[in-house]
This record gives C-alpha cells, structure tokens and sequence, in this order.
C-alpha cells in the first residue's frame, strides 16, 4: 500500500469537511423548503451539492455556519440551480457563478 502524503492527507480531510458541512446545509435546507423539496430531482440534489461545496470554499466558516439554511424556499433554490448550467462532476461552475452563489447565500435573512 502506497504512503500518503500529508498534503495528500489534507486535501482529503478538506474534503470529507466540505462535504460534511455541505450535507447538513442541505439537510437545513430540505427542513425550510418543507414538502416541496420533492419537487427537485435527484440530479437537481445533486447539482445543488455540488453548487454548495464549491461556493463553500469561497466562503469564511464562521460565516457559513451563520448563514440561516432553513430560511432558503424553493424560489432561493432554483436560483442558486441556474447557476449550474453544463456544471458536474469534474466540470465546476464559473467563479463568476460561485460569486453570484455566494451573493444569494449571504443575502439569507
């Protein structure tokens, strides 16, 4: 078995932190938008996740965690999707994108 590096090491922790961080997000999310999260698609799931995770690295944790999750509706959703155009695994969206994203994200009241 190959050794890992420490950076190797860390990239990964970031990630399964990101990840985590994204999931409970998500989770928030589901919780305000109440029954109406069943009208996202699983690919739509999906894509927000990944919308979410790379938005989170353009954003302080302090100031992650103080966003309010559960005051996202399905409007607030749908926007922050539009923003996935031709996104997916291995193809990230615009920094441009990731910018309006974050807008959105710390417009939450």
């Amino acid at each position: 078995m190959p050794e890992v590096t420490q950076a190797e090491l860390g990239r990964r922790l970031y990630h399964v932190h990101r990840g985590k961080t994204v999931e409970g997000s998500m989770k928030l999310m589901q919780q305000g938008i109440g029954a109406d999260w069943k009208l996202l698609s699983e690919s739509d799931i999906m894509l927000l996740s990944h919308l979410l995770q790379c938005t989170w690295n353009k954003i302080d944790q302090k100031v992650w965690d103080k966003i309010p999750f559960m005051n996202l509706n399905m409007e607030t959703a749908r926007k922050i999707l539009s923003y996935g155009d031709g996104v997916r695994p291995g193809k990230n969206p615009s920094p441009e994108a990731v910018e309006e994203i974050r807008k959105i994200l710390l417009a939450v009241r």
